[in-house]
C-alpha cells in the first residue's frame, strides 16, 4: 500500500486536489440526485414551540369532579409568545372514555423559555360514570393531542401535537385497595 501511495503521490500536493475535487463533486452529486434521502435534500425545520405532556389527573371524589391535563409548552422563538388558545383536544386513559376539548387559560411565554400550562375543565355526569366503572390502578398512561395557537409579534403560531402518550391518576375510585367494605352477612 505504501508504495502505491509513493508512486502515486495521492497525499501529495496535487493529490489532496484532485482527492478533494472528486469528494466534492460526489457530495454535490447526492444533493442533486432525486434517490437520494430527504435528509441531505431538506434540512429540518427549527421548532417555534413544542409540547410536552407532563401528567393529567381525574379527580372524582370532589363535589365538582373534574380532569386536569398539564403541559410544558416551549417557545423557542427569540420573542415572547402569546397563547391565546392551548387546548387538550384529546385525552383517552387506558380502558376509559376518551376526554375532549379541556382548554387552558391565555399565557404568555418568554423568549426561549418554558411554561406548565394547565388545562381544565369539569367532567360531564355521562364521563365521571363512564371512569367511575374503572378498575383501580395505581397509575394510568393516555393518549394525548393538544392544540396551540397564538402570536410572536406579528408571526401566527399554530401546533397540533398529536399521538403524544402521557402518564396520570384518576382518584376517587370505589376500587381503590385502601377502601374496606364491611362483612358480607
Amino acid at each position: 500500500m505504501g508504495d502505491f501511495i509513493a508512486k502515486y503521490g495521492i497525499f501529495s500536493g496535487i493529490g489532496v486536489v484532485i482527492l478533494t475535487a472528486v469528494i466534492t463533486r460526489m457530495i454535490s452529486r447526492l444533493r442533486r440526485d432525486p434517490r437520494a434521502p430527504p435528509a441531505l435534500l431538506h434540512p429540518a425545520e427549527p421548532l417555534d414551540v413544542e409540547v410536552i405532556p407532563l401528567w393529567f389527573q381525574v379527580s372524582l371524589n370532589q363535589q365538582i369532579p373534574d380532569v386536569r391535563v398539564y403541559v410544558q409548552v416551549v417557545n423557542y422563538l427569540s420573542r415572547e409568545l402569546r397563547l391565546s388558545d392551548v387546548t387538550a383536544t384529546y385525552l383517552r386513559p387506558d380502558e376509559g372514555p376518551p376526554l375532549e376539548n379541556i382548554p387552558a387559560n391565555e399565557y404568555r411565554i418568554l423568549p426561549r423559555r418554558s411554561w406548565q400550562v394547565t388545562c381544565r375543565r369539569t367532567l360531564l355526569d355521562a364521563e365521571a360514570k363512564a371512569l367511575l366503572a374503572l378498575p383501580w390502578r395505581d397509575q394510568l398512561s393516555a393518549g394525548l393531542e393538544v392544540r396551540v395557537r397564538g402570536v410572536a409579534r406579528k408571526k401566527p403560531i399554530a401546533l397540533y401535537s398529536g399521538g403524544l402518550v402521557i402518564r396520570g391518576w384518576i382518584t376517587g375510585l370505589p376500587s381503590h385497595p385502601s377502601i374496606t367494605h364491611g362483612p358480607t352477612g
